[in-house]
């Protein structure tokens, strides 16, 4: 068997709640159709001491098939209906779950004026509900065109009824988006660039202001991304102060 692609397989099966061995076994079975437990062993490497119970545990579970005999033969059930069954098992457990979490109506603690966040996924969440609730302004810093892309679509639509100013550190690297951006001055690059502290070099590829209320800072630290949000009005005011004298004439280099 190939090791590379049988390793995937397990890795999957693991997400699906097979322990590694019940993994093992089972895609060992499905290259030989039918085998013994000593060849299943031999092909598999998984404990010939576990084997046995290893099998047995699968056939308990509907993914194998049992000939008594001497010496016994095992066969597995076809991969469609395995996967099938997990999948619906998977779902219902998800439902059960989901349900039980909401019935415990506990309530994330949504005054809290700073979130650190290291997810990815959560950044952009969080990022879209700030820019939901936008009424009257937005004031967007980007270094990460792939990043500020995602968010094109909920920026035009805020740009019909609210003022948007879009700050970036070089035009070219924005080429792909129909928005209208202003780069900011190759000095004020320059400086953001260089912030180390304690030895990490950090480097902010986006930072929001929304309503002059709300900031979200993502940030390099490293090669890891983290995400700030603050929601104190007196910090984001600051910010929006040193922002809109960043944008002024003698920080902007204007269109030619």
């Amino acid at each position: 068997m190939d090791e590379q692609i049988n390793l995937q397989l397990i890795r999957n099966l693991e997400k699906f709640g097979l322990t590694e061995n019940e993994a093992k076994a089972y895609v060992g079975l499905v290259s030989l159709r039918e085998a013994t437990a000593r060849e299943v062993h031999e092909l598999t490497n998984v404990p010939r001491a576990k084997i046995y119970e290893i099998l047995n545990t699968l056939a308990k579970k509907g993914y194998l098939e049992v000939r008594q005999g001497s010496p016994t033969y095992f066969r597995a059930v076809d991969p469609k209906e395995v996967i099938e069954e997990i999948r619906d098992d998977f779902l219902n457990c998800s439902i059960d779950t989901l349900n039980q979490l909401k019935e415990l109506n506990y309530e994330f603690p949504k005054n809290s004026p700073v979130w650190y966040i290291q997810s990815d996924r959560v950044m952009k969440t969080r990022i879209r509900e700030i820019m939901n609730e936008i009424r009257e302004e937005l004031i967007i810093y980007s270094t990460n065109p792939e990043f500020l892309q995602e968010f094109e679509p909920d920026i035009k639509n805020l740009e019909k009824n609210c003022s948007v100013k879009l700050i970036v550190d070089k035009l070219d690297k924005f080429t792909s988006m129909s928005l209208d951006f202003r780069e900011i001055s190759k000095n004020f690059t320059s400086f953001m660039n260089k912030i180390a502290i304690d030895g990490v070099q950090y480097k902010e590829e986006f930072f929001m202001i929304a309503d002059g209320k709300v900031s979200i800072t993502v940030y390099r630290a490293g090669n890891r991304r983290e995400g700030l949000i603050i929601n104190l009005p007196m910090v984001a005011y600051l910010q929006k102060a040193i922002y809109e004298r960043l944008i002024g004439p003698s920080y902007i280099i204007e269109d030619k």
